[in-house]
């Protein structure tokens, strides 16, 4: 069955920063991302975007725009990239899951990423709308980049 999830890039324009996760368990344990995660049925990518954005940080966004899309065939899996400038709510992680914090925009930890993300990011904070499709061995390292 094919699995659809939003990633959340939200951007605090006043203060230079964006709102980043550590993820706590899971196939990214360990690595710094952004909010998301899996559609449920019978909902919308948009609702799903702010769905996954107020569970994992207490954050609600607004008017959330789509800037990616990256497929992963091996695992198939699916996600649709939104940013978003706007938002309101306390800052708290999803207990067990991740912690978040705000990063500075300056000083993004690509190392501690994953490579797809680590590849797309530059571009949509660039202002380009990413359309890629990643392709990784079993052991998860990236084998090839398509662009779509």
């Amino acid at each position: 069955m094919k699995k659809e999830a939003s990633l959340s890039i939200i951007e605090d324009e006043t203060n230079h920063k964006f709102l980043m996760v550590k993820n706590l368990r899971g196939i990214n344990q360990g690595c710094i991302n952004f909010p998301g995660g899996k559609k449920e049925e019978n909902e919308t990518m948009d609702e799903c975007v702010i769905r996954e954005t107020l569970e994992e940080t207490g954050i609600l966004i607004k008017n959330p725009k789509q800037v990616g899309y990256v497929e992963f065939p091996e695992f198939d899996f699916y996600v649709y990239i939104y940013k978003s400038t706007e938002f309101s709510g306390e800052l708290h992680a999803k207990e067990g899951e991740v912690e978040v914090f705000w990063q500075d925009a300056d000083h993004i930890p690509y190392a501690q990423m994953r490579e797809a993300d680590s590849n797309f990011l530059p571009d949509i904070l660039s202002g380009k709308y990413v359309k890629r499709r990643y392709i990784y061995d079993q052991n998860f390292h990236l084998k090839e980049i398509i662009e779509l």
